[in-house]
Protein backbone atom coordinates (compact mmCIF):
# COMPACT_ATOMS: atom_id res chain seq x y z
CA UNK A 1 0.00 0.00 0.00
CA UNK A 2 1.10 3.87 -0.32
CA UNK A 3 1.45 6.31 1.92
CA UNK A 4 -1.76 6.99 4.36
CA UNK A 5 -2.84 10.01 2.41
CA UNK A 6 -1.90 10.35 -1.26
CA UNK A 7 -3.14 13.50 -3.09
CA UNK A 8 -3.98 12.59 -6.87
CA UNK A 9 -3.87 15.62 -9.41
CA UNK A 10 -6.43 15.31 -12.70
CA UNK A 11 -4.89 17.42 -15.33
CA UNK A 12 -7.11 18.79 -17.69
CA UNK A 13 -6.47 21.33 -20.89
CA UNK A 14 -9.55 23.17 -21.80
CA UNK A 15 -10.04 25.47 -24.58
CA UNK A 16 -13.23 27.38 -25.26
CA UNK A 17 -15.10 25.37 -22.96
CA UNK A 18 -16.91 27.90 -20.89
CA UNK A 19 -20.30 26.27 -22.44
CA UNK A 20 -20.56 22.75 -20.80
CA UNK A 21 -17.37 23.03 -18.11
CA UNK A 22 -19.36 23.96 -15.09
CA UNK A 23 -21.35 20.45 -15.21
CA UNK A 24 -19.09 18.30 -16.47
CA UNK A 25 -16.90 19.81 -13.43
CA UNK A 26 -19.63 19.08 -10.95
CA UNK A 27 -20.05 15.38 -12.67
CA UNK A 28 -15.86 14.86 -11.90
CA UNK A 29 -16.46 16.33 -8.22
CA UNK A 30 -19.65 13.86 -7.45
CA UNK A 31 -17.81 11.23 -9.07
CA UNK A 32 -14.36 11.56 -7.20
CA UNK A 33 -16.26 12.31 -3.58
CA UNK A 34 -18.22 9.03 -4.41
CA UNK A 35 -14.57 7.67 -5.11
CA UNK A 36 -13.09 8.55 -1.83
CA UNK A 37 -15.95 7.28 0.22
CA UNK A 38 -16.42 3.93 -1.20
CA UNK A 39 -13.03 3.28 -2.16
CA UNK A 40 -9.88 5.18 -1.94
CA UNK A 41 -10.66 7.11 1.30
CA UNK A 42 -7.02 7.62 1.61
CA UNK A 43 -7.30 9.77 -1.90
CA UNK A 44 -7.49 13.66 -1.65
CA UNK A 45 -8.07 14.77 -4.94
CA UNK A 46 -7.36 18.38 -7.19
CA UNK A 47 -9.01 18.78 -10.17
CA UNK A 48 -6.69 21.41 -11.70
CA UNK A 49 -8.36 22.61 -15.60
CA UNK A 50 -5.75 24.51 -17.39
CA UNK A 51 -7.14 27.02 -19.46
CA UNK A 52 -5.27 27.50 -22.67
CA UNK A 53 -5.92 31.23 -23.79
CA UNK A 54 -9.45 30.73 -23.96
CA UNK A 55 -11.91 33.18 -25.86
CA UNK A 56 -14.86 32.41 -24.63
CA UNK A 57 -16.02 32.85 -21.33
CA UNK A 58 -14.17 29.41 -19.70
CA UNK A 59 -11.82 31.39 -17.52
CA UNK A 60 -14.95 33.29 -15.90
CA UNK A 61 -16.62 29.54 -15.65
CA UNK A 62 -13.70 27.96 -13.84
CA UNK A 63 -13.28 30.65 -11.52
CA UNK A 64 -16.86 30.15 -10.64
CA UNK A 65 -16.39 26.32 -10.07
CA UNK A 66 -13.61 26.47 -7.94
CA UNK A 67 -15.75 28.58 -5.39
CA UNK A 68 -18.45 26.51 -5.72
CA UNK A 69 -17.56 22.57 -6.05
CA UNK A 70 -14.92 22.57 -4.07
CA UNK A 71 -15.97 20.15 -1.29
CA UNK A 72 -14.82 17.31 0.59
CA UNK A 73 -11.88 15.78 -0.41
CA UNK A 74 -12.30 17.35 -3.52
CA UNK A 75 -10.60 20.86 -4.57
CA UNK A 76 -11.60 22.85 -8.32
CA UNK A 77 -8.70 24.94 -9.09
CA UNK A 78 -7.29 26.00 -12.58
CA UNK A 79 -4.38 28.10 -14.57
CA UNK A 80 -4.54 30.09 -17.19
CA UNK A 81 -2.05 30.59 -19.90
CA UNK A 82 -1.34 33.72 -21.36
CA UNK A 83 -2.71 33.09 -24.46
CA UNK A 84 -3.09 29.82 -26.39
CA UNK A 85 0.16 27.46 -26.68
CA UNK A 86 -1.72 24.59 -27.72
CA UNK A 87 -2.58 21.03 -26.03
CA UNK A 88 0.53 19.73 -25.31
CA UNK A 89 1.75 23.11 -24.04
CA UNK A 90 -1.36 23.39 -21.54
CA UNK A 91 -0.61 19.56 -20.50
CA UNK A 92 2.66 19.69 -19.97
CA UNK A 93 1.87 23.78 -17.65
CA UNK A 94 -0.67 21.25 -15.59
CA UNK A 95 1.71 18.58 -15.18
CA UNK A 96 4.65 20.62 -13.95
CA UNK A 97 2.10 22.66 -11.46
CA UNK A 98 1.07 19.57 -10.05
CA UNK A 99 4.21 17.87 -9.10
CA UNK A 100 5.20 21.49 -7.82
CA UNK A 101 2.40 21.16 -5.66
CA UNK A 102 3.64 17.57 -4.26
CA UNK A 103 1.05 15.29 -6.69
CA UNK A 104 1.30 11.51 -5.82
CA UNK A 105 0.07 11.00 -9.12
CA UNK A 106 -0.83 13.08 -11.94
CA UNK A 107 -3.76 11.87 -14.02
CA UNK A 108 -4.11 13.52 -17.51
CA UNK A 109 -7.32 13.92 -19.33
CA UNK A 110 -9.13 16.40 -21.96
CA UNK A 111 -11.56 18.75 -20.04
CA UNK A 112 -14.43 18.28 -23.37
CA UNK A 113 -16.06 15.33 -21.19
CA UNK A 114 -14.90 12.69 -24.44
CA UNK A 115 -12.41 10.98 -22.03
CA UNK A 116 -14.98 8.87 -19.28
CA UNK A 117 -13.55 9.88 -15.90
CA UNK A 118 -15.23 7.01 -14.60
CA UNK A 119 -11.80 4.65 -15.96
CA UNK A 120 -10.10 6.36 -13.30
CA UNK A 121 -11.17 3.97 -10.61
CA UNK A 122 -9.26 0.93 -13.03
CA UNK A 123 -6.50 3.22 -12.98
CA UNK A 124 -5.75 3.83 -9.53
CA UNK A 125 -5.80 -0.13 -8.82
CA UNK A 126 -2.68 -0.07 -11.21
CA UNK A 127 -0.90 2.25 -9.31
CA UNK A 128 -1.50 1.26 -5.91
CA UNK A 129 0.12 -2.52 -7.67
CA UNK A 130 3.31 -0.37 -8.25
CA UNK A 131 2.59 1.01 -11.94
CA UNK A 132 4.54 3.73 -12.70
CA UNK A 133 2.85 4.88 -15.78
CA UNK A 134 -0.92 3.73 -16.70
CA UNK A 135 -1.97 4.13 -20.30
CA UNK A 136 -5.32 4.14 -21.84
CA UNK A 137 -6.27 2.44 -25.42
CA UNK A 138 -9.46 4.03 -27.04
CA UNK A 139 -11.68 1.18 -28.62
CA UNK A 140 -12.52 1.64 -32.07
CA UNK A 141 -15.80 3.82 -32.21
CA UNK A 142 -18.17 3.74 -35.71
CA UNK A 143 -19.04 7.19 -34.55
CA UNK A 144 -15.97 8.73 -35.26
CA UNK A 145 -15.19 10.00 -38.88
CA UNK A 146 -13.10 7.73 -40.92
CA UNK A 147 -10.38 10.53 -41.77
CA UNK A 148 -10.15 10.56 -38.38
CA UNK A 149 -9.79 6.52 -37.73
CA UNK A 150 -7.23 6.83 -40.54
CA UNK A 151 -4.84 9.51 -39.36
CA UNK A 152 -4.99 7.62 -35.87
CA UNK A 153 -4.25 4.35 -37.60
CA UNK A 154 -1.44 6.42 -39.97
CA UNK A 155 -0.08 7.52 -36.82
CA UNK A 156 0.54 5.07 -34.09
CA UNK A 157 1.66 2.72 -37.64
CA UNK A 158 4.51 4.71 -38.08
CA UNK A 159 5.43 5.48 -34.42
CA UNK A 160 5.73 1.61 -34.09
CA UNK A 161 7.87 1.35 -37.20
CA UNK A 162 10.37 4.09 -37.26
CA UNK A 163 9.86 5.11 -34.08
CA UNK A 164 10.27 1.55 -32.54
CA UNK A 165 7.95 3.07 -29.84
CA UNK A 166 5.27 0.14 -28.29
CA UNK A 167 1.94 2.22 -28.91
CA UNK A 168 -1.05 0.59 -28.91
CA UNK A 169 -3.64 2.14 -31.56
CA UNK A 170 -5.96 4.81 -29.97
CA UNK A 171 -3.46 5.34 -27.27
CA UNK A 172 -3.90 9.03 -26.47
CA UNK A 173 -2.91 11.50 -23.74
CA UNK A 174 -5.28 10.01 -21.16
CA UNK A 175 -2.41 8.49 -18.95
CA UNK A 176 -2.08 8.05 -14.78
CA UNK A 177 1.68 9.52 -13.87
CA UNK A 178 3.67 8.85 -11.02
CA UNK A 179 4.06 11.80 -9.02
CA UNK A 180 7.84 10.31 -8.09
CA UNK A 181 8.57 9.79 -11.46
CA UNK A 182 7.32 13.10 -12.85
CA UNK A 183 9.55 14.56 -10.06
CA UNK A 184 12.70 13.19 -11.88
CA UNK A 185 11.97 13.72 -15.26
CA UNK A 186 10.10 17.03 -14.97
CA UNK A 187 12.83 18.90 -16.73
CA UNK A 188 13.06 16.78 -19.51
CA UNK A 189 9.01 17.20 -20.09
CA UNK A 190 8.90 20.98 -22.16
CA UNK A 191 11.69 19.01 -25.10
CA UNK A 192 9.78 15.25 -24.96
CA UNK A 193 7.99 16.23 -27.98
CA UNK A 194 4.75 14.29 -27.19
CA UNK A 195 3.47 13.01 -23.68
CA UNK A 196 2.31 10.30 -25.64
CA UNK A 197 5.24 8.92 -27.29
CA UNK A 198 7.56 9.58 -24.62
CA UNK A 199 5.45 7.57 -21.90
CA UNK A 200 5.79 4.79 -24.00
CA UNK A 201 9.17 5.25 -24.53
CA UNK A 202 9.57 6.01 -20.77
CA UNK A 203 7.60 2.89 -19.56
CA UNK A 204 6.87 0.41 -22.37
CA UNK A 205 5.66 -2.77 -20.37
CA UNK A 206 3.09 -0.21 -18.38
CA UNK A 207 -0.11 -1.78 -17.94
CA UNK A 208 -2.77 -0.76 -20.54
CA UNK A 209 -6.60 0.08 -19.83
CA UNK A 210 -9.25 0.27 -22.58
CA UNK A 211 -12.17 2.46 -22.88
CA UNK A 212 -15.09 3.69 -24.92
CA UNK A 213 -14.83 7.21 -25.76
CA UNK A 214 -17.59 9.31 -24.89
CA UNK A 215 -18.37 11.01 -28.09
CA UNK A 216 -20.34 13.99 -27.62
CA UNK A 217 -23.00 14.32 -30.49
CA UNK A 218 -22.54 17.75 -33.05
CA UNK A 219 -19.23 18.03 -31.74
CA UNK A 220 -16.02 19.16 -33.77
CA UNK A 221 -13.33 17.40 -32.44
CA UNK A 222 -10.36 19.89 -32.23
CA UNK A 223 -7.71 17.51 -32.81
CA UNK A 224 -7.48 18.09 -36.78
CA UNK A 225 -5.29 16.37 -39.20
CA UNK A 226 -2.92 19.51 -39.28
CA UNK A 227 -2.58 18.85 -35.66
CA UNK A 228 -2.35 15.37 -35.80
CA UNK A 229 0.55 15.62 -38.49
CA UNK A 230 2.50 18.26 -36.23
CA UNK A 231 2.38 16.25 -33.30
CA UNK A 232 3.62 13.10 -35.53
CA UNK A 233 6.38 15.25 -37.03
CA UNK A 234 7.37 16.19 -32.96
CA UNK A 235 7.14 12.55 -32.14
CA UNK A 236 9.56 11.37 -34.94
CA UNK A 237 11.90 13.99 -34.75
CA UNK A 238 12.19 12.99 -31.41
CA UNK A 239 11.99 9.49 -31.11
CA UNK A 240 13.41 8.35 -34.69
CA UNK A 241 16.46 8.08 -35.80
CA UNK A 242 15.10 7.20 -39.27
CA UNK A 243 14.74 10.84 -41.00
CA UNK A 244 18.37 11.70 -39.67
CA UNK A 245 20.12 8.02 -40.57
CA UNK A 246 18.10 8.79 -44.46
CA UNK A 247 20.86 10.67 -44.84
CA UNK A 248 23.69 8.67 -44.38
CA UNK A 249 21.42 5.84 -46.38
CA UNK A 250 21.17 8.48 -49.49
CA UNK A 251 24.56 8.85 -49.09
CA UNK A 252 26.04 5.36 -48.93
CA UNK A 253 23.65 4.46 -51.95
CA UNK A 254 24.64 8.13 -54.11
CA UNK A 255 29.03 6.86 -53.18
CA UNK A 256 28.05 3.30 -54.43
CA UNK A 257 26.21 4.97 -57.80
CA UNK A 258 28.93 7.60 -58.24
CA UNK A 259 31.48 4.64 -58.32
CA UNK A 260 29.76 2.90 -60.48
CA UNK A 261 29.39 5.93 -62.79
CA UNK A 262 33.14 6.46 -62.31
CA UNK A 263 34.13 3.27 -63.77
CA UNK A 264 31.52 3.51 -66.52
CA UNK A 265 33.36 6.89 -67.32
CA UNK A 266 36.56 6.09 -67.15
CA UNK A 267 36.23 2.87 -69.25
CA UNK A 268 34.26 4.74 -72.21
CA UNK A 269 36.93 7.06 -71.89
CA UNK A 270 39.59 4.47 -73.05
CA UNK A 271 37.15 2.79 -75.36
CA UNK A 272 37.02 5.75 -77.21
CA UNK A 273 33.21 6.20 -76.68
CA UNK A 274 33.09 9.90 -75.00
CA UNK A 275 33.85 13.35 -76.07
CA UNK A 276 36.91 15.25 -74.64
CA UNK A 277 36.20 16.29 -71.30
CA UNK A 278 32.81 14.59 -70.55
CA UNK A 279 34.90 11.28 -68.86
CA UNK A 280 36.35 13.50 -66.30
CA UNK A 281 33.60 15.86 -65.69
CA UNK A 282 30.93 13.17 -65.35
CA UNK A 283 33.65 11.44 -62.96
CA UNK A 284 33.92 14.25 -60.69
CA UNK A 285 30.61 15.32 -60.50
CA UNK A 286 29.54 12.00 -59.18
CA UNK A 287 32.03 11.13 -57.35
CA UNK A 288 32.34 14.15 -55.29
CA UNK A 289 28.83 14.09 -54.71
CA UNK A 290 28.72 10.81 -53.53
CA UNK A 291 31.20 11.60 -51.03
CA UNK A 292 29.39 15.02 -49.74
CA UNK A 293 26.15 13.07 -49.23
CA UNK A 294 27.82 10.44 -47.27
CA UNK A 295 29.54 12.96 -45.59
CA UNK A 296 26.43 14.52 -44.44
CA UNK A 297 25.10 11.05 -43.56
CA UNK A 298 28.42 10.87 -40.61
CA UNK A 299 28.01 14.30 -39.65
CA UNK A 300 23.85 13.12 -38.84
CA UNK A 301 25.34 10.02 -36.98
CA UNK A 302 27.37 12.48 -34.89
CA UNK A 303 24.54 15.07 -34.44
CA UNK A 304 22.27 11.99 -33.72
CA UNK A 305 24.52 10.60 -31.09
CA UNK A 306 25.41 13.75 -29.60
CA UNK A 307 22.74 16.24 -29.64
CA UNK A 308 19.73 14.31 -31.19
CA UNK A 309 18.82 12.46 -27.69
CA UNK A 310 20.15 14.96 -25.53
CA UNK A 311 16.77 16.71 -23.99
CA UNK A 312 15.95 12.87 -23.44
CA UNK A 313 17.17 11.57 -19.71
CA UNK A 314 20.06 8.95 -19.93
CA UNK A 315 18.59 6.76 -17.33
CA UNK A 316 15.36 7.11 -14.78
CA UNK A 317 15.45 5.16 -11.44
CA UNK A 318 12.00 3.33 -10.34
CA UNK A 319 10.72 5.48 -7.06
CA UNK A 320 10.24 3.33 -3.93
CA UNK A 321 8.32 4.30 -0.74
CA UNK A 322 11.16 5.40 2.22
CA UNK A 323 10.57 1.92 3.51
CA UNK A 324 11.28 -0.04 0.84
CA UNK A 325 14.47 2.12 -0.11
CA UNK A 326 17.74 0.20 1.17
CA UNK A 327 19.79 3.19 1.38
CA UNK A 328 16.99 5.49 3.14
CA UNK A 329 16.88 2.20 5.38
CA UNK A 330 20.64 2.25 6.20
CA UNK A 331 20.74 5.70 6.78
CA UNK A 332 17.97 5.37 9.72
CA UNK A 333 19.78 2.41 11.28
CA UNK A 334 23.06 4.65 11.56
Amino acid sequence: MRSPENHVFLVMPAFNEAEGIQLYLARVQRYLQGLTDSKFPSIRWTVLVVNDGSRDQTEARLKEASKSLSQGDVTISYASLLRNFGHQAALLAGMRLAVSKGASVVITLDADGEHPVELIEDLIPHWLAGAKIVHTSRLPDQRLSKMKGLSSRCYYSLMRRLGHLRMLDGMADYKLWDGALLRQVRSYLNTCGSTRAFASWLSPDAPVVSYRQDVIQGRQSRFTFRKMASLALNSLIKYSEFPIRLAFYVGALALVLGTLLFVFAVTSYFLGLTKEGWASTVALIVFFGGVQCFLLGIYGEYFLRNLFRANLPVFVVDPVREEDDPLVSTASHQ
